[in-house]
């Protein structure tokens, strides 16, 4: 099964009323056409201190904004993926680039948290933490090793509702 399928299979295919996945929209709440979606895929590239792994293109270009999930067992956290405004509007507020310049910032759960992607030895590993603290090594934690991983590995999973919902692994499989 290809990665796009897996993250069909994970939620269902987005049947459920409290699970879907939306493209983007700009500010009137207008979806995003594939075009505009690849457009955004570019700027994002063009303007990105590290290389983008090819695995965040192809969620990127079919999902573009992102997921939701709001099932009673929820397979993963809300993940909203960032156009490069939002980015760099991260940047501006946080000042990311500054202490993390080895890093991106793609996504949040629209709440307090920010997802990124740290180019170490070669390649690109996914980080959670809040907001305010991504500066802080020591608040950072280790998502997957790429976003295969993310939606392919269920321990990862585990591990991933786990550290949202509780902060750290309290062992069981973190479904709320």
């Amino acid at each position: 099964m290809d990665l796009i399928q897996q993250i069909y299979h994970l939620f269902d295919g987005f049947q459920n009323e409290e699970c879907y996945v939306w493209k983007g929209s700009d500010s009137d709440g207008r979806p995003y056409s594939e075009n505009e979606i690849e457009n955004e895929l570019n700027q994002i590239k063009a303007n990105s201190p590290i290389p983008l792994p090819e695995d965040y293109c192809q969620v990127f270009r079919v999902f573009g904004g992102g997921f939701e999930d709001r099932r009673k067992h929820q397979v993963m956290p809300d993940m909203a993926f960032w156009t490069w405004d939002e980015i760099q509007d991260f940047y501006d507020t946080m000042c990311f680039f500054d202490d993390c310049p080895n890093g991106l910032p793609f996504a949040d759960d629209s709440g307090d948290m920010v997802y990124f992607m740290l180019y170490e030895n070669g390649s690109c590993r996914l980080y959670m933490t809040e907001k305010s603290t991504f500066w802080d090594e020591e608040c950072r934690i280790k998502i997957a090793d790429s976003f295969t991983q993310l939606f392919t590995d269920e321990e990862v999973q585990r591990l991933f509702r786990n550290y949202f919902s509780y902060g750290y692994d309290r062992g069981d499989d973190g479904r709320s």
